[in-house]
């Protein structure tokens, strides 16, 4: 059974059409003539044959009294928008100011709702001369049980015999921006994307961009200093060149402890000389890879901000103390690799900016300062590892506009929507412990709301692209309990990604592809 949701999603049907309005009972509409109604959408694939419709609905007393019925209806979009048209409420079973259930059967002679190529919508209309307000307080689908739709089923790896597909052919090709995912090489060798022919099937249907977890960071591609190894990193851009998958470079300088190379956190030389070997690292890295010809975009600098009230730089990275505790690495990075390469696109990259707090308000103020001194920075990574109740879609798009604002490129660096929130104030009675169809539904929604709004908030020309996290839920980050002990005490729990543990679909994938295509995100 799929409860639709009755506070999202809804329109306006019909020639004349005033629109919909949201209120505290549910959906209502003015039926000011015949055929106009409400409708919504249910994407595909969907196999409405033989399910049953419900709608609770609540008809004003001017609608009574104007003899009107109600058609519930189905209909396949696209096309020649075949659909169920033989249902019927007629005015006797309607009483004004009361709530009346409605229903309707999909049953069509020639199986048309047998299908998965196109998304459907369903929803009611007012017949015959009506007036007044209609309210559709509910609605339900009960599917016939030899069926099965895209919300009603999650592959996971208990459930083997029952895999769903979210329909989307390729989910780059839905996109004029780029569309990423980061992998992994040998860094972690059971997901790594030269050998894992199941890796490899996803990244390569789905993406067009590729950004390295680990493999492109100093302490890979530097570990000693004057002792520079590409050999890994080059394997996995010379693959991504050869199946024409663009990279995303992660990351020049990141303060984390176990990514810096022991001859930085030792450094005993001058400020003046540190900041040296900081610039011929960017310098030789970005060299290199500009060679390469598939390498599009760089985060310079990643997380040098902290996550104070008011946030500052952040004073416990080695490249700030070595610097003679100052945050000049930042712009001297940049300025080596703009140097290095004239055409790369050049990111500052960090967590919870999405917030709207004190950090993005840091932020701001590092992006004005750089753009008064001609400091070069085309744009801010947004990393995005977010929750499904955090934050709010309307900080997202507060933040990121006021990067627009300042005529600089947005991109979703690192999204993944956890699916359990450890540090809400309600955790750990509100964990969940079972990801089910309610679950992989709210999930779908959110990364529709996500993706909407990055479409929104940016336009066109500052899009540089959305990049999740990883591709299963097997190889999330967040199972690792080196880096992430807290989380969820060793519980795999977050369930964040778009693909599960088996590279099946999941309906977050759905959701995403939904934004993609302007569909709305129910």
């Amino acid at each position: 059974m799929l409860n639709l949701s009755m506070t999202s999603g809804w329109r306006g049907n019909g020639t004349g059409n005033s629109g919909i309005t949201y209120n505290s009972d549910g959906v209502s509409f003015t039926a000011s003539g015949d055929n106009i109604g409400a409708v919504t959408d249910i994407a595909k694939p969907i196999l409405l044959e033989d399910a049953v419709i419900s709608m609770v609905v609540n008809v004003s007393s001017e609608f009574k009294a104007s003899g009107a019925s109600l058609q519930i209806f189905a209909q396949i979009k696209g096309g020649s928008w075949p659909g169920e048209w033989n249902c019927w409420s007629g005015n006797e079973t309607l009483t004004a100011g009361a709530d009346s259930t409605i229903t309707c059967t999909v049953k069509e002679d020639d199986k048309k709702f047998n299908q998965t190529d196109s998304d459907v919508q369903i929803g009611v209309q007012a017949k015959n001369a009506p007036t007044g307000v209609v309210t559709i307080k509910s609605t339900k689908i009960t599917l016939a049980s030899s069926q099965t739709s895209s919300a009603a089923t999650s592959s996971t790896a208990s459930s083997a015999t029952s895999v769903y597909s979210a329909n989307v052919d390729s989910l780059h090709a839905l996109a004029s921006f780029p569309i990423g995912a980061a992998v992994t090489n040998n860094d972690y060798a059971a997901y790594n994307i030269l050998t894992n022919a199941s890796e490899k099937a996803v990244v390569e249907k789905h993406f067009d961009q590729m950004t390295a977890g680990n493999i492109m960071k100093m302490s890979y591609l530097q570990p000693t200093q004057g002792n520079f190894t590409f050999t890994n990193a080059d394997a996995f851009v010379d693959y991504a060149k050869s199946k024409n998958i663009n990279i995303h470079g992660h990351a020049l300088l990141w303060h984390s402890d176990y990514q810096v190379p022991g001859f930085m956190k030792n450094w005993s030389g001058s400020a003046a000389d540190f900041i040296a070997a900081v610039e011929t690292h960017v310098t030789t890295i970005v060299t290199h890879y500009k060679a390469k010809g598939n390498l599009v975009s760089w985060d310079v600098v990643n997380e040098a901000l902290n996550d104070s009230s008011p946030s500052n730089f952040r004073t416990d990275s080695a490249f700030y103390s070595k610097s003679g505790n100052s945050a000049v690495y930042i712009e001297k990075a940049f300025q080596a690799a703009r140097a290095a390469d004239a055409n790369v696109t050049l990111y500052y990259n960090d967590y919870n900016i999405d917030q709207n707090n004190a950090k993005t308000t840091k932020l701001i103020e590092m992006l004005t300062d750089f753009q008064a001194r001609n400091i070069p920075i085309d744009g801010v990574g947004f990393q995005m590892h977010v929750f499904m109740d955090y934050p709010s879609i309307a900080n997202i798009s507060a933040a990121m506009k006021k990067v627009v604002d300042k005529g600089l490129k947005v991109k979703i660096t690192e999204l993944d929507v956890a699916v359990n929130n450890p540090y809400s104030g309600s955790w750990p009675g509100n964990k969940v412990s079972t990801f089910n169809n309610t679950v992989a539904l709210a999930q779908k929604k959110r990364y529709c709301e996500i993706v909407k709004a990055y479409l929104d908030t940016v336009p066109a020309n500052l899009r540089g692209g959305i990049t999740v996290w990883g591709t299963t839920d097997a190889n999330t980050w967040l199972n690792d309990l080196l880096k992430s002990p807290s989380q969820y005490n060793g519980e795999k729990i977050a369930w964040p990604l778009l693909f599960d543990s088996n590279y099946n679909d999941k309906p977050a994938l759905r959701g995403f592809a939904d934004a993609l295509q302007g569909t709305a995100c129910n």
